[in-house]
């Protein structure tokens, strides 16, 4: 199911997702730049988290292999790298300073990642948009040049 300009439903879901995802990410690093003074026995999830961040960038790489360039070089091993290096943000999002109570700074960090997933959905539109919009003046001006 498509609206307009090839956008999907699932698409938008997707984008705005991802970009909730990735507007988190600072808190979660600034996290885990304290948790050494928090806890220190928190820092022996990070080994783990970076596998399992690895594992899993090579698994959204399989997967999104029809959708985002079929011809991607080396797609496994910037999977694995994008995976370990934001997971890690992701997981330590608890020990930022002010999340375990429901602060200020909890609020802040929710609203930000928020605006990040608008934000990542106006950009997919406008880039579903901006494709639609050129493939049909190409097909357009290929049906006059051979008109003529």
């Amino acid at each position: 199911m498509s609206i307009r300009y090839g956008v999907t439903i699932p698409g938008l879901v997707l984008a705005g997702g991802t970009g909730f995802y990735l507007g988190i990410q600072p808190f979660g690093y600034i996290g885990l730049l304290v948790t050494p003074f928090t806890d220190p026995a928190g820092l022996l999830a990070l080994p783990g988290a970076l596998l399992f961040g690895a594992l899993l960038g090579c698994v959204v790489a399989y997967l999104s292999r029809d959708r985002i360039k079929p011809k991607l070089a080396h797609r496994y091993r910037r999977g694995a790298i994008l995976g370990a290096i934001t997971l890690p943000g992701y997981l330590f999002l608890g020990n930022f300073p002010g999340a375990e109570n429901g602060g200020t700074a909890s609020q802040w960090a929710f609203g930000i990642a928020f605006c990040c997933g608008i934000a990542a959905i106006i950009t997919y539109y406008q880039r579903r948009k901006r494709a639609t919009l050129a493939r049909h003046a190409r097909r357009l001006a290929q049906q006059q040049a051979a008109s003529h």
